[in-house]
């Protein structure tokens, strides 16, 4: 009781360490022209004096006459050929189908959940966005932090005081090996797990609320009484639902 009292200002000072997009001002300048000119007799010449034209004395020339040229006819030019029609691509199944969830990951899943009182999909939809079930490849998965350099391991759980270290409170021995590891699936699935008992105190059952809970903290979630309006929030909870669905 007394960690799950703790557990909640812990989650509302949580914040999320997804993407950050800046945004600048052109700061551009429409080109400008300067054009200088000459004064005769108080009149604009446009640059050019009359006298560097000809002498006032100077009989004018009359320009010869151009000869009508004959006009030929035009053909219609040819129609290029229509493109030929592009074969449909079908996308080939990849590493993140419901189906394809690995068997320790599942097995960790499903147990973790019902020790906990959850959902096991809400934790695989977590799963396979933070990492697709750990076979991802991108920093902060299987060593270091991620690119926003504040979370590790297969369910991306922040590790710094920035955003509350929520491994440091959550951390468990999830394969009873004796070691607590960000990076050790089991580990990190069960802390994950407890994690999202405790936002469901929170935030409610809602998978929708749950999955942007988990990404941009609690408190945002109750600040904007919803999904807040986040791009990658809004993605991360998309994705979320979708792979919920499938696994159906």
């Amino acid at each position: 009781m007394i960690r799950s009292t703790l557990a909640i200002p812990v989650l509302l000072l949580a914040l999320a360490c997804g993407s950050t997009s800046a945004s600048a001002g052109t700061g551009g300048t429409s080109p400008t022209s300067s054009e200088s000119s000459t004064q005769t007799g108080g009149q604009a010449t446009g640059g050019v004096s009359p006298r560097t034209v000809r002498e006032p004395t100077a009989p004018v020339k009359q320009k010869p006459k151009k000869k009508k040229k004959k006009k030929r006819r035009r053909h219609p030019a040819a129609q290029p050929a229509p493109p030929a029609p592009q074969p449909a691509t079908v996308p080939a199944p990849g590493p993140t189908s419901p189906s394809d969830i690995p068997s320790d990951f599942k097995a960790a899943y499903k147990a973790a959940a019902v020790q906990n009182g959850i959902d096991w999909r809400v934790l695989a939809a977590i799963g396979n966005n933070e990492s697709d079930h750990g076979r991802s490849t991108l920093p902060g998965v299987h060593s270091g932090r991620n690119y926003a350099d504040c979370c590790s391991g297969p369910m991306q759980m922040c590790t710094i005081k920035a955003c509350s270290n929520t491994w440091g409170y959550y951390a468990v021995d999830g394969d009873g090996d004796g070691i607590k590891s960000v990076y050790d699936p089991e580990d990190a699935i069960y802390a994950a797990a407890a994690m999202v008992r405790d936002l469901e105190a929170l935030v409610g059952p809602d998978p929708k609320l749950l999955l942007a809970a988990y990404n941009a903290g609690p408190g945002n979630v109750k600040k904007y009484k919803g999904v807040p309006p986040f791009e990658e929030t809004k993605k991360y909870v998309s994705a979320g639902l979708a792979y919920i669905a499938g696994l159906q």
